[in-house]
C-alpha cells in the first residue's frame, strides 16, 4: 500500500467536503471544524485535529479534540445557553472517536470519524441541556413550596396573636415612641391639640 498517496488522496476528498473547515497544518496534519447544530443561539464548534502516522491508514491516526463555543450571555433566562462541554466531556467524546479509528483501520476513517464525532457530540450536548433544564425546575419548585408554606400559616389563637402582636410592637418601636410621648407630655412639652395630632399619628403608624 502506499500510504502517502492513501493520505493525499484522503485529505483531497477532505477538502471538497469541508472547502471551509479544513485548516491544513503539513501534508500529514490537519484540522476540521464541525459546527454543532444545538438548541441555543451561541455557536458551538468542536475542532478535530489530525496526524497521519506513517503507516495510516494501517493504524489509527492521532486524533485530539477542541472547542471552541460563544461567549456565554451575562443574564439569560434560557439555561441552555449557559451550557458548554468541559474537560471531562471532551475526554469521553476523544474516547469514542478513539474507538470507532480502531474499528477502521485498514480504511480511511476521517470522513466517518468527523461524521461520527458531530453525531455524538450534539447528543451529549442536548442530554446536558436536558439535564441543566430539570435541575433548574427542581430548584424552582422548591422555592416555590418555600415560599407557600410562608403563606400556609397556622391557626390563629388568642395566645399566638398576641405574641405576634407583642413582637409587631416592638420591631416597630410603638411602644418606645408611646413613652417618650407620655413622659414629653407630662413634662408639658405638648399642648392638647399635639397630643391629639400625635394620636392620630400613632394610629395611622398602627394600621
Amino acid at each position: 500500500m502506499d500510504y502517502l498517496e492513501e493520505q493525499k488522496q484522503e485529505i483531497d476528498i477532505l477538502q471538497s467536503i469541508y472547502p471551509d473547515e479544513l485548516e491544513i497544518v503539513s501534508d500529514t496534519e490537519f484540522r476540521v471544524s464541525l459546527l454543532l447544530d444545538t438548541s441555543t443561539d451561541r455557536k458551538h464548534t468542536l475542532i478535530l485535529n489530525v496526524k497521519y502516522p506513517e503507516t495510516y491508514p494501517e493504524v489509527v491516526p492521532q486524533l485530539r479534540i477542541e472547542q471552541e463555543h460563544d461567549d456565554a450571555p451575562e443574564s439569560t433566562l434560557n439555561v441552555a445557553e449557559t451550557v458548554e462541554f468541559d474537560r471531562d466531556d471532551l475526554l469521553d467524546l476523544l474516547e469514542f472517536v478513539n474507538q470507532n479509528a480502531e474499528e477502521n483501520v485498514g480504511m480511511p476513517s476521517i470522513f466517518t470519524l468527523t461524521s461520527l464525532l458531530k453525531e455524538h457530540a450534539e447528543t451529549v450536548f442536548q442530554e446536558k441541556v436536558a439535564a441543566l433544564e430539570k435541575k433548574h425546575e427542581e430548584e424552582r419548585r422548591a422555592r416555590e413550596y418555600e415560599e407557600q408554606k410562608k403563606f400556609s400559616g397556622t391557626k390563629v389563637t388568642k395566645e399566638n396573636f398576641a405574641q405576634w402582636r407583642l413582637k409587631f410592637r416592638a420591631e416597630m418601636g410603638i411602644d418606645t415612641r408611646l413613652n417618650e410621648r407620655f413622659k414629653q407630655m407630662h413634662q408639658g412639652r405638648l399642648t392638647g391639640k399635639e397630643i391629639f395630632e400625635k394620636g392620630l399619628e400613632q394610629e395611622d403608624e398602627e394600621l
